[in-house]
């Protein structure tokens, strides 16, 4: 998960919000456009789990088609239903992992996470928005390179590392109703793609080249660039460490 500096509201937006008083009366062409105008801000990258989205055109063959995400859901905010910073791109997985949940809602939540020590029940998710005075996505999470696995990140607050473990938790952003060889798993798709990026830096012998690559495969439109970025952080300062914090 990163931080995506936004655009201004789009002219599409402003249109809908003046002819239409509730979501559901969106045509197929302006949710179309809506789509498109948020995956030019997110790159076509899922703002949540970082897979690549399938695009509109075939949104109907893939579990990653591409959606319209109410970071703050409808249900419970719908104030800020038209709210074009609320408005979140994101891959049908994370959309329908989240749903309408919301932290400060579920009670029962915060007494299983009470489990973990460190845990403090909080009212927020990390936020994909990178705002002015608001802390980035990278703040709050770490990864394990050796499974793949987001966690939250060690030297954080309290109520830092629990904002990320419920966001991990409540977003599935390991998938953990999938079986651990399942090939759609999060972990292992991470795992996936850094193998064939391995693959592809194994085959070049000039150091400037190798930099360039290495550059290229972390940038904010390559797929779980931040998971990328994770592992050559580790590789430059050494072995990668050994396990993780539990966030399944």
């Amino acid at each position: 998960m990163r931080s995506v500096r936004r655009s201004q509201e789009p002219s599409i937006l402003l249109e809908i919000r003046s002819t239409h008083t509730e979501w559901d009366e969106i045509s197929p062409t302006e949710r179309i456009q809506l789509r498109q105008a948020l995956s030019r801000d997110f790159m076509g990258i899922c703002a949540y789990c970082d897979a690549e989205c399938a695009p509109s055109r075939e949104r109907s063959r893939s579990a990653w088609a591409e959606t319209i995400d109410h970071f703050r859901p409808r249900a419970r905010f719908p104030h800020l239903t038209f709210d074009w910073l609320n408005l979140i791109y994101a891959c049908e997985r994370c959309n329908k992992a989240k749903a309408d949940q919301w932290p400060e809602s579920a009670d029962f939540v915060n007494s299983v996470l009470a489990a973990y020590e460190r845990f403090t029940p909080v009212s927020e998710y990390v936020s994909p928005n990178a705002l002015d005075g608001q802390l980035q996505a990278s703040h709050f999470f770490d990864f394990d390179v050796e499974t793949g696995e987001i966690v939250p990140a060690d030297d954080v607050s309290d109520m830092d590392w629990s904002v990320a473990l419920r966001t991990i938790r409540d977003i599935d952003l390991n998938d953990s109703t999938l079986g651990e060889n399942d090939p759609n798993h999060l972990f292992n798709r991470r795992m996936g793609w850094l193998d064939q990026l391995i693959a592809k830096l194994e085959a070049v012998d000039d150091f400037d080249a190798l930099m360039n690559l290495m550059h290229a495969f972390t940038q904010p439109d390559q797929p779980f660039s931040e998971f990328v970025s994770a592992y050559f952080s580790r590789l430059m300062s050494g072995p990668p460490p050994s396990g993780g914090t539990p966030a399944r």
